[in-house]
């Protein structure tokens, strides 16, 4: 019979993960919790107040199991990168909504595909083992680039060489102990295609404040958008430029994403007179398991109110 490490990662590929990892349960690097801590201090979360909580958690998710009472060493995090739709999508006189938000909600899917190994992983070693998707304070692109799957490139994607940056992030945690993959050292290099091609000058070539992103501003931003903010045109939701500046996208020969994830016609096709007139019953219906529920109806009437106002608006 395979090792039992061989048999998870063979589950794993079966839910839809393209690539999978296992890193040490451990704490997190010291330089990285310091570089962390020192970006909220500085504001650069914005108003995601959340980034800023179970700041132990994010140093030490061995928190995340029993209780939160044992932060010990031993375990592992495994890590599973699934693909969403990557190719260019849009439509002419058709609003522009990031790639990762044209399919279904993908906290759903992923835990929903993830759930069952969890549970096997239990029932086969007696060891707690936790989902996490997004929504629990992990540094999900750390832990993917120490099992090995990729590195965090300066757009902050996690980007799997060969296959790009299209990717979603979950993880299981657990105390099961399976043996560690060798952690991705790679780099961007001298590349700063990112950082020149961000419209908000966000990124910089070491750093990234949220409050000047326009997928922070129009997607995590509560009330009026900043009277500095210049956005992009046609763009509803998110943005994806710096993924379309960056080499590796442009290169990258990508798996197809999870059938969850292929584009819903109704947003491909989303006109701006369809956004002005939704009602909360219409949005709910439109928005049905999708991220795009995160900005709200009120978000999103903003968002266009600024878009189609602006007559400076980016190209």
């Amino acid at each position: 019979m395979p090792p039992f490490a061989d048999i998870l990662k063979d589950k794993l590929l079966r839910a839809g993960a393209s690539a999978a990892g296992f890193a040490p349960l451990r704490e997190v690097a010291p330089e990285v919790m310091e570089a962390y801590s020192a970006w909220i201090s500085e504001g650069r979360h914005g108003g995601m107040e959340y980034l800023a909580n179970h700041l132990a958690i994010r140093r030490n998710p061995a928190l995340l199991l029993g209780g939160g009472e044992d932060p010990r060493p031993g375990g592992t995090v495994i890590s599973a990168a699934f693909p969403y739709f990557s190719a260019d999508p849009y439509r002419p006189r058709r609003l522009r909504i990031a790639r990762y938000a044209l399919g279904d909600d993908y906290h759903e899917v992923l835990r929903r595909r993830l759930k069952p190994i969890a549970e096997w992983i239990t029932a086969e070693t007696g060891k707690e083992a936790r989902v996490c998707v997004d929504t629990a304070p992990i540094l999900e692109r750390y832990w993917a680039r120490e099992a090995g799957i990729g590195f965090i490139g300066r757009n902050r994607q996690l980007i799997i060489p060969g296959r790009g940056p299209c990717f979603l992030l979950a993880e299981i945690v657990t105390r099961a102990e399976l043996p560690p993959d060798t952690p991705c050292r790679l780099t961007c290099g001298e590349c700063d295609a990112c950082v020149r091609g961000c419209p908000g000058h966000a990124l910089t070539p070491d750093g990234f404040d949220s409050r000047r992103c326009h997928s922070y501003l129009t997607i995590e931003h509560r009330g009026e958008l900043p009277a500095d903010f210049t956005p992009r045109r046609g763009w509803l939701y998110g943005c994806d430029l710096c993924i379309e500046a960056c080499p590796h996208h442009r290169t990258a020969t990508p798996p197809p994403p999870l059938p969850e994830f292929t584009p819903r016609e109704s947003l491909l096709d989303l006109a701006e007179d369809e956004v002005r007139n939704l009602t909360p019953t219409t949005f709910a219906s439109l928005l049905r398991h999708s991220p795009i529920k995160r900005a709200k109806l009120a978000g999103l009437l903003r968002n266009i109110d600024r878009l189609i106002s602006d007559t400076t608006a980016g190209e």
